[in-house]
């Protein structure tokens, strides 16, 4: 009797753990496959990216525009003493009137932008941030461009302030974000001094650090095109300093870094568009090898479009 009563104690304990480790795996639900997926890439990205594209197009059409701007004023004092002196004529003779008219017709105008004038304005037109024709436009005092990029900087602040969070949920190292923290400080306080040199450099710095973001996100285009893209500007920026050791290396790191995106294109049929990139960095290190800022902005402008003939390819394969 009491082994009986043993056993069907025995039955009893084993059902209660039996039902509890039941109830324990079906509490431990699976995940799905969306929660294991990565996250859209943020669209904030790609404001602030446009945002500092385009502050690198404004801060780099200062020279231009100061010179327009000293031209124009003195074209104007030109032209009121040319219509003084011919007021003064016109007491004495009525056929003054048909020279004030021929007058007219040959105004005076700027002369036109020269290449010597800009850095990265042809790279530039090749990311099409210029579409804009106001900020091609030479404004009336050149604190009202510095107000644009000012203005401009204060909304990369903002963008900055939405993205940050999305970051640190996905787990992005924070010396990554404390790095662009540091770098966007240091771009605000460039416009504010108002060094147009030093806001383009610094404003390209800032794009280096997208990429750096993109791989903790779900992406169309691979991050390495982003960098082959400020790797380009770098290019531009080191020759203009006359640090040509940088330049190089900058063009060191293109060479490397573009093997994989070839990889990428080639497998996506578009061995065309690899070849012609590959044909432009040769141009590049030649003009390099030259020491001449002018061929290096004209061959680093054709590397640029072919890494936008790049990003077109590669978006094409993911639809």
């Amino acid at each position: 009797m009491k082994t009986i009563k043993k056993h069907i104690l025995f039955l009893i304990i084993l059902c209660i753990v039996f039902s509890t480790a039941s109830c324990t795996k079906k509490s431990q639900k699976p995940k799905t496959k969306s929660e294991d997926e990565p996250k859209p890439l943020p669209k904030v990205i790609e404001e602030i990216e446009k945002d500092t594209l385009k502050i690198m197009n404004q801060a780099d059409m200062v020279p231009y525009f100061q010179r327009v701007i000293v031209e124009k004023k003195k074209i104007e004092e030109k032209e009121k003493m040319e219509k003084m002196q011919m007021e003064m004529a016109k007491k004495n003779k009525d056929e003054d009137k048909k020279d004030q008219a021929s007058g007219e017709q040959e105004k005076e105008k700027p002369k036109p932008m020269t290449i010597e004038e800009s850095i990265l304005t042809d790279l530039l037109k090749q990311e099409k941030t210029a579409s804009d024709k106001d900020q091609t436009k030479p404004p009336k005092d050149i604190t009202e461009t510095w107000k644009n990029i000012n203005t401009t900087i204060i909304g990369i602040h903002n963008k900055w302030n939405v993205l940050e969070p999305q970051l640190t949920e996905e787990n992005v190292p924070p010396d990554i974000i404390s790095g662009f923290e540091e770098t966007l400080d240091a771009l605000t306080k460039y416009g504010i001094d108002k060094n147009y040199f030093s806001t383009i450099n610094t404003a390209n710095n800032l794009t280096s650090y997208f990429p750096k973001f993109m791989p903790y996100f779900k992406k169309e285009i691979p991050p390495t095109v982003y960098t082959l893209k400020y790797l380009t500007r770098n290019v531009v920026l080191n020759a203009a300093m006359n640090d040509y050791d940088s330049a190089q290396k900058s063009l060191n790191k293109i060479k490397e870094q573009g093997q994989s995106i070839k990889s990428d294109l080639i497998e996506k049929k578009a061995k065309p568009t690899a070849d012609k990139f590959d044909a432009s960095v040769i141009n590049l290190q030649k003009s390099i090898d030259k020491k001449d800022l002018n061929l290096i902005r004209i061959n680093a402008s054709i590397v640029m479009k072919n890494i936008i003939l790049m990003m077109d390819d590669l978006s094409k394969s993911m639809q």
